[in-house]
């Protein structure tokens, strides 16, 4: 079984072998990128008020789907970890396990549509802009099913090294989802203007269509794999996803808090924030699918018993992830009335919205280093760790300090983001300081029983859910 595993690793793993499965993440990522800005360019059209509401109502979005798309993580580094120890049995009924957790929870968060404007007033939002929040995050959640359903599936494809069929489907969603957004905002011919659910409609089609692509994909692949729920694999997924899943739970809720404040600080200082956020994401997603592909290179090596090519994996995602948000920080400084013109908002959001992308421009290199870490770190399964390190960051270090400096020193959004630049700093280093020990490794180089694949037999079910 041993040569088996190797053959998924090469040798020596370099900046190549990750940017191999890191540009069609990156493609992906900068494709619902796209999505989140076509969305917000649109939207700006309305006004500052619909703006600052569509930045508010994502961000719920972002935390009613939180645990179950972490939970959704399990299945990636479950099935890159028996890719990795040639164990195909196991990887493929992981994918069965991924679609029933998706279902659940799908169905379950779809349930929130009915929340009202007060839960937005809640967060500082006047009940204008709450009611526009409302009607937006209760389109948005419908689509619940159709998320989780895509977050699985690409799991799936992306723990067996495939990460160019997610490509494929993300760039169907963005391309539906764009020219949606105008017909269903403004309305054209026998369509009506919609506003922002319909902003919200488009994305949820976009969604469906992005699934129905990754099924087609998915069903003849599973064909001769049992379907059946597996309480041992779903017991392996979540002991990975969900630390995952909580910390995404608590840090989304930490930037719930994080947009309160800023809410608080006036719509200006929150429109420009959303309107930022928007723009830099073209610079840490590309980032964030460097870590990715990282976790799948490590939970191969984990899986093929080989922490010399998780060590490995880790550099080389390192040194690619740096030189592209350091490029991007550049872009930022030299440019920023360049980045925010096309939004056409207000001059004085688009004031705070360039002294906003300069503190951006400060972070990037810390934020390479971050998520390059932690996703090696994820990949190996030391989740926990993960989770600990994320939570107290948010809370004990961006919330605080970003809350000072921006209501009692009334430094509104900059004071509210270098908090966040403090943040990332402080866990680039906690990250670094992990990945020198041994502990996150501890799983690669500890015995490995195999699972024979094509044996049902209670017993081997057992065994194959062993790590």
């Amino acid at each position: 079984m041993r040569a088996e595993r190797e053959h998924i690793l090469p040798e020596y793993v370099r900046i190549r072998d990750v940017f191999h499965l890191a540009w069609p993440i990156t493609v992906s990522m900068l494709s619902y990128t796209v999505m989140g800005v076509v969305d917000t360019l649109f939207v700006g059209r309305l006004g500052t008020g619909p703006l600052a509401a569509v930045g508010l109502a994502a961000i719920a979005s972002h935390l009613a789907l939180a645990f179950p798309n972490g939970l959704m993580r399990g299945v990636k580094v479950n099935v890159a970890q028996r890719t990795g120890a040639g164990d195909r049995a196991a990887a493929m009924r992981l994918g069965w396990q991924g679609v029933y957790i998706a279902g659940f929870f799908g169905f379950l968060i779809a349930a929130l549509a009915a929340a009202g404007p007060e839960w937005f007033e809640l967060l500082g939002a006047s009940r204008a802009v709450g009611e526009l929040a409302s009607s937006y995050f209760g389109v948005r959640v419908l689509g619940a099913p159709l998320v989780f359903g895509m977050s699985a599936v690409t799991a799936w494809f992306q723990g067996r090294g495939d990460t160019r069929t997610p490509m494929v489907a993300s760039l169907l969603a963005n391309a539906l989802n764009i020219a949606l957004d105008p017909i269903f905002i403004f309305g054209l011919g026998p369509v009506p203007a919609m506003g922002l659910p319909g902003a919200a409609a488009a994305t949820v089609l976009s969604f469906g269509v992005g699934l129905a692509f990754l099924v087609w994909r998915f069903l003849p692949a599973m064909a001769d794999t049992p379907r059946a729920p597996r309480l041992d694999l779903l017991r392996a997924i979540g002991r990975i996803g969900a630390p995952i899943g909580v910390q995404w739970e608590i840090e989304v809720g930490a930037w719930v808090a994080f947009s309160a404040i800023l809410a608080t600080a006036g719509e200006v200082q929150l429109a420009a924030h959303v309107m930022v956020i928007r723009i830099i994401s073209v610079s840490f997603l590309p980032g964030h699918a460097v870590s990715e592909a990282a976790g799948v290179l490590v939970g191969h090596a984990v899986g093929a018993r080989r922490p010399e090519a998780a060590r490995q994996a880790f550099a080389a995602a390192c040194k690619l992830s740096v030189a592209l948000m350091f490029a991007m920080g550049v872009l930022f400084v030299a440019a920023p009335s360049a980045l925010t013109s096309p939004f056409g908002v207000e001059p004085e959001v688009a004031s705070v919205a360039h002294s906003l992308l300069i503190i951006a421009a400060t972070f990037q290199v810390f934020d390479a280093l971050t998520m390059a870490a932690f996703g090696a770190l994820s990949g190996a399964g030391d989740t926990r760790f993960v989770m600990a390190a994320g939570i107290l960051t948010g809370w004990l270090v961006k919330i605080p300090v970003g809350a000072f400096l921006a209501i009692p020193m009334a430094m509104g959004a900059a004071g509210a983001w270098i908090g966040l630049t403090v943040e990332i700093v402080v866990l680039a280093g906690i990250g670094l300081w992990r990945i020198r020990g041994e502990a996150w490794l501890a799983d690669a180089r500890a015995p490995l029983e195999d699972a024979d694949a094509e044996d049902t037999s209670a017993g081997d079910d057992a065994t194959l859910a062993a790590k």
